[in-house]
């Protein structure tokens, strides 16, 4: 085994024949490809390791992405160091705090029954009409407008703020074209101009939103200053829906692969959050992640120099024979199903609950209707993505008319 099968993996629509090869292969891959002395960790024991252990850190990744810039954009884009996703101590435990009182479990279940209102909506709607393009219709909305309204992002900008955070996060790609590089820039000037804006605004006249919440915790003391928060406020944007809404293509293709599951999911909350873990899985969006060693060291004998970026397979991790059996299979009552989807220890995706919740219900509304929803696989478009697994547009087709069923 060597690199082209993990070339093979990072390909937009991954084949499950390399996740599965990798999943079950070496402990570690040389992969000059993906950078030079880039050491790729395809197996779950070392990823959940290098995940939770203090040695390995974030900050390097961030860096890295920076230097190979031109310095003009490196510049501009300099506030993604201190994005929490990035972080590392004492820059991370400040703002994770931040950020999970943000996204309290109060604040999520307040939000549980317009969520299931929007996902019910948008289903219907769509399936009323004929189909469309699920990524578009259904992928996509209701994700913005949670995180909007979490950002206290009115109606009518949201259409707009998407579409530079669309382009804002082609910065995590190992390799940025020179037109992909001015799509970053433009739409990252734009974003943080805007969120300056909110930010002052709240600093006159706070709410109950996440930007009023952490432009009130820096007056407080906590020092976040207007350039962390809107950068923060830009990760928020890109995480909250750019990885929930690749998650949902995920579902509407296992959903209509697994129609015996129809009524199960419907109506059994239990077992359809199941069905979404399973999905994280298999096909959760987030591939790959990275770290640097702070020290020479090892990982379970393996050695690592100082400084050494490591990249964490996830998308393989999670089908590793060792720790999941009938690791292929597609499992929705699997338990315990200890997957990688949302990472592990200090940097574990703190939105988790929220894009659970958003998950199910739209899995729910979509499962409702999907005796009368069609998919075409032919017409299905991945993005070309080392770092997300994101369909682009899938094409469906729908009997239903207004009325009743066709």
């Amino acid at each position: 085994m060597n690199q082209a099968t993990v070339l093979a993996a990072l390909q937009g629509d991954a084949p499950d024949s390399a996740l599965a090869e990798l999943a079950a292969g070496p402990r570690a891959i040389d992969c000059p490809d993906l950078g030079n002395g880039r050491l790729v960790f395809p197996r779950y024991r070392e990823v959940r390791h290098l995940l939770r252990d203090p040695a390995f850190i974030c900050a390097p990744t961030a860096a890295g992405m920076l230097s190979a810039l031109p310095a003009e954009l490196r510049e501009l884009l300099a506030p993604v160091a201190s994005w929490v996703l990035y972080a590392d101590p004492p820059l991370h435990p400040r703002l994770r705090t931040l950020m999970a009182k943000a996204f309290s479990p109060r604040r999520i279940t307040d939000l549980r029954s317009t969520i299931v209102r929007t996902a019910d909506a948008l289903v219907s709607e769509f399936a009323t009409k004929g189909g469309g393009d699920a990524v578009t219709e259904l992928a996509e909305p209701l994700p913005v407008r949670t995180i909007s309204a979490l950002l206290g992002i009115p109606e009518a900008d949201q259409g707009v703020v998407k579409a530079w955070s669309d382009d804002v996060v082609l910065v995590a790609e190992p390799e940025l074209t020179e037109d992909r590089q001015q799509l970053v820039a433009l739409a990252w000037q734009r974003l943080a101009r805007y969120f300056e804006g909110v930010v002052d605004e709240r600093h006159a006249r706070p709410g109950n939103d996440i930007i009023s919440g952490l432009v009130q915790a820096e007056a407080q003391g906590d020092r976040l200053t207007t350039e962390e928060i809107t950068a923060n406020c830009i990760a928020l944007l890109v995480g909250g829906h750019e990885t929930t809404s690749s998650l949902m293509s995920s579902l509407f293709i296992a959903a209509a692969a697994h129609p015996e599951h129809r009524e199960a999911v419907v109506i059994d909350d239990t077992f359809a959050a199941g069905f979404v873990e399973e999905v994280l899985r298999l096909d959760g969006p987030s591939k790959i992640t990275a770290r640097a060693a702070v020290y020479d060291t090892d990982v379970f004998g393996i050695p690592v120099v100082a400084g050494q970026r490591l990249v964490l397979l996830q998308a393989s991790a999670n089908r590793d024979p060792e720790v999941f059996a009938f690791a292929e299979e597609f499992r929705p009552e699997r338990h315990p199903n200890p997957h990688l989807g949302f990472g592990h220890g200090p940097h574990a995706c703190f939105g988790a609950a929220l894009a659970r919740m958003q998950a199910t219900a739209l899995l729910q509304a979509f499962m409702r209707e999907s005796e009368a929803l069609s998919i075409d696989r032919a017409g299905v478009r991945w993005r070309s993505s080392q770092v997300l697994r994101s369909a682009a547009r899938m094409p469906v087709t729908s009997k239903r008319v207004l009325g009743g069923t066709a």
